[in-house]
């Protein structure tokens, strides 16, 4: 049992690879927000002119300041362009950013898989039927009260359906400010119903993050069997 509980533990710490923004987007953010910085610059430096300019009121301040002015203007516009540009050429290349985020997914899968090479198959099979348990678990309540897991998502966006229908915002606010009155109890009892709806819904997705996440270990768990198996049938042709 100790195995099995030091599988658990370490499967609790596995996790998918999220890719996260680009290099390439981290880069142009960074310059979109310098060029919008230097824009402020310009806009300060225009402030101090219009002052220095009340004080001497000289030609070449003016058009310093106007041009300076036209400057800070300019710079603001191509920050506001920048990104929108890389995404762009990011596009133009979607092929190369797809293939790399897989090559990292696999490298990531790969090194989850090697933590677990330690343990023996009888350990790994019996974690596997305690994974897919889990989910089935997970998953029946869910079909148990809507029918499909996707049906929490059609019954969360019913329940929005029915609160505009029955006078959204202000009706919900006129209802909760009655209370328990005597000419409100069918407005409350249509507010605790949608309410009902709405948190059984939320619920139902959260279960479904959570049963995403015990498919994963599954998977790592499935992917470690698979190579021991190969790894033994090599064995077994090499003798």
């Amino acid at each position: 049992m100790q195995k099995i509980k030091d599988i658990l533990k370490q499967l609790a710490e596995a996790e998918p690879y999220r890719p996260a923004n680009s290099l390439h987007m981290q880069r142009y953010r960074k310059l979109s927000t310098l060029v919008l910085a230097l824009s402020a610059a310009c806009l300060l430096l225009v402030c101090c002119m219009a002052f220095w300019y009340r004080l001497s009121p000289l030609p070449a301040l003016q058009v310093a300041g106007l041009l300076t002015g036209l400057l800070a203007i300019l710079l603001a516009i191509v920050s506001l362009l920048i990104e929108p540009l890389a995404m762009v050429r990011l596009l133009r290349r979607w092929k190369t950013e797809t293939l790399d985020t897989f090559i990292r997914e696999v490298e990531n899968d790969r090194g989850q898989v090697h933590r677990f090479l330690q343990y023996e198959e009888e350990d790994l099979e019996e974690v596997q039927r305690w994974l897919q348990l889990k989910i089935k678990r997970l998953d029946a309540l869910v079909v148990l009260v809507f029918g499909s897991s996707a049906a929490a998502y059609s019954m969360l966006a019913l329940t929005v359906s029915n609160m505009k229908d029955a006078g959204g915002f202000a009706w919900l606010q006129h209802t909760v400010f009655r209370g328990f009155a005597a000419d409100n109890w069918g407005n409350n009892v249509i507010l605790w119903g949608i309410a009902l709806i709405f948190g059984l819904s939320i619920g139902a997705i959260l279960r479904k993050v959570v049963q995403g996440r015990y498919i994963y270990q599954l998977e790592v768990v499935e992917m470690t069997l698979a190579r021991k198996s190969a790894a033994s049938v090599k064995r077994g042709t090499t003798n």
